[in-house]
């Protein structure tokens, strides 16, 4: 089993990185999230073909949303991911009705997948009104419908939207782990930065350790569903639950490095708490996914 990226694994993962910082400046985020303004970048990703990405493999699709959670990016694309996943016919842009039948970007939405328990339908003409969400990033809707086309149920698809969430998280780990370790070394107390003091350092060492321990198993999981179904289960489960609780502490950690600062509302890691938090509650929480794991290996 071979970890390393090939070289167009790693050019799907600059091109992402480069387009999500230029067109995600942190700025730009907070004016698209909190004032309310429309993101007016889908059709440059359509453009670039990520809509479709998955068709390459689940890996180049972990690779896209890795930079996806990294860049903050308030774009509807990881729910259009989860939809075409979950339907693969569909035409135009989707999401998924998700925890307590919240619907993520559901504004603009073609078509909405509901998980209704007993059976999984395709919706479209649904109205949905905003309620209020954790993360300003990602707008809820609750919607109403009136039936929809049934789905056949495919638990590969549910993995990979599994894997797809572990691997945002990964890169909202990293991004905030790096925003740690630069204050730590810039900020400076009785003379010395603070990276240099024994607590802080040992903060920043264990929040790297968790980011790439998160990166390593979503990515043996997402090659798992490429190349291992045996162990897809197992693995998509193993990811979702890891990733979750390492995006929420390592968000949890960065606030403690950065002191007070850290904590107000014209600090930008707030929102990336709020990703971690959220993502950890989508399409199954870390205890669910471990259950999933202890059910494998019985």
């Amino acid at each position: 089993m071979n970890f390393d990226l090939t070289d167009d694994q790693r050019e799907i993962k600059r091109t992402a990185r480069d387009f999500l910082a230029a067109r995600y400046p942190l700025e730009r985020v907070r004016a698209i999230a909190l004032d309310g303004e429309p993101d007016p970048h889908w059709d440059a990703i359509v453009e670039l073909g990520w809509p479709d990405v998955a068709e390459l493999g689940i890996l180049e699709l972990a690779l896209v949303a890795e930079e996806l959670g990294a860049s903050l990016a308030p774009s509807p694309l990881s729910a259009h991911w989860a939809a075409k996943l979950l339907h693969p016919g569909l035409e135009g842009r989707g999401t998924v009705a998700t925890w307590a039948g919240a619907v993520p970007h559901a504004a603009g939405a073609d078509v909405i997948v509901v998980d209704e328990g007993s059976r999984l339908l395709a919706v479209t003409g649904a109205e949905a009104s905003p309620v209020r969400a954790l993360d300003p990033t990602r707008p809820l809707y609750a919607i109403r419908y009136d039936g929809g086309e049934e789905l056949a149920r495919d638990e590969r698809a549910w993995q990979a939207i599994a894997v797809m969430t572990a691997a945002e998280a990964v890169g909202v780990a990293a991004r905030v782990t790096r925003m740690a370790v630069d204050y730590a070394k810039e900020r400076k107390q009785f003379g010395r930065p603070i990276g240099s003091y024994q607590a802080v350092s040992h903060a920043c060492a264990q929040m790297f350790l968790e980011t790439e321990g998160a990166r390593a198993v979503t990515y043996w999981a997402a090659w798992a569903l490429d190349h291992d179904p045996s162990v897809a289960a197992l693995a998509s489960a193993s990811a979702k639950a890891y990733a979750s609780d390492a995006a929420v502490n390592v968000a949890r950690s960065a606030l403690q490095v950065h002191g007070g600062i850290g904590f107000t509302w014209e600090h930008d890691l707030h929102l990336f708490l709020k990703r971690a938090e959220t993502l950890a509650r989508a399409y199954g929480d870390a205890r669910s996914q471990r259950e999933r794991v202890a059910a494998e290996l019985l």
